[in-house]
């Protein structure tokens, strides 16, 4: 057990530092909500300046869209706090990669490295992980092939979530939290040994 002991305290370490992570983002989301920017928003597709879809005629309630061509976009412009965002779709084709972009203030141009992939949380719901950011205009790309029906369902902005899941790890970093620290410890000793190596040649030197 004492061999492990120096692991364990790593992983005890990399849990208190999420931890104290999940404590700053809900102290964020708090100051925020006092600003008037971070409550829960739901939006209808009127919301939107639409790009690359045009309304289509399933036959069955709607609003349906076909996008045109591969890059169909839902543009939203306004100043809000996000963390979280659901989008509501049906597609009745494979949508290929569903994606996020967003502008802060200030910014001109949407830019690969603000995105975020929308990941399918249930069936006909995309969840966006933002981790919290102050936007002025947000792009959801809502399909990234053309032809592709959808029934839009809707956009929601901060759900309504308990604040327990600010400390709920996702796959990605579930994944970081466990291998991380063993990681981490790993190269601290390959770097104690290293220096001590270094030291023992000195002192032969001398």
């Amino acid at each position: 057990m004492k061999k492990f002991k120096p692991l364990l305290i790593a992983w005890a370490a990399g849990l208190a530092l999420w931890l104290l992570l999940g404590c700053v983002s809900l102290a964020r989301t708090a100051w925020y909500a006092g600003q008037g920017l971070a409550e829960t928003k739901t939006l209808a597709l009127e919301d939107f300046t639409t790009a690359g879809i045009r309304p289509y005629d399933a036959g069955e309630e709607g609003p349906w869209y076909i996008s045109t061509d591969s890059d169909a976009q839902l543009v939203w412009q306004g100043e809000a706090y996000l963390d979280t965002v659901w989008l509501f779709v049906e597609h009745q084709s494979p949508p290929q990669a569903v994606m996020l972009y967003w502008k802060t203030e200030g910014q001109t141009d949407f830019s690969p490295r603000q995105s975020v992939y929308g990941i399918q949380t249930a069936p006909d719901v995309y969840t966006f992980d933002l981790g919290g950011v102050k936007v002025s205009e947000v792009r959801i790309d809502p399909d990234s092939q053309g032809g592709v029906v959808t029934r839009f369902n809707g956009v929601v902005f901060n759900p309504d979530l308990s604040p327990l899941a600010a400390f709920v790890p996702g796959p990605g970093e579930a994944m970081l939290l466990l291998f991380a620290p063993p990681l981490a410890l790993a190269a601290f000793w390959q770097l104690r040994r290293a220096l001590g190596a270094l030291l023992k040649q000195d002192d032969r030197s001398k």
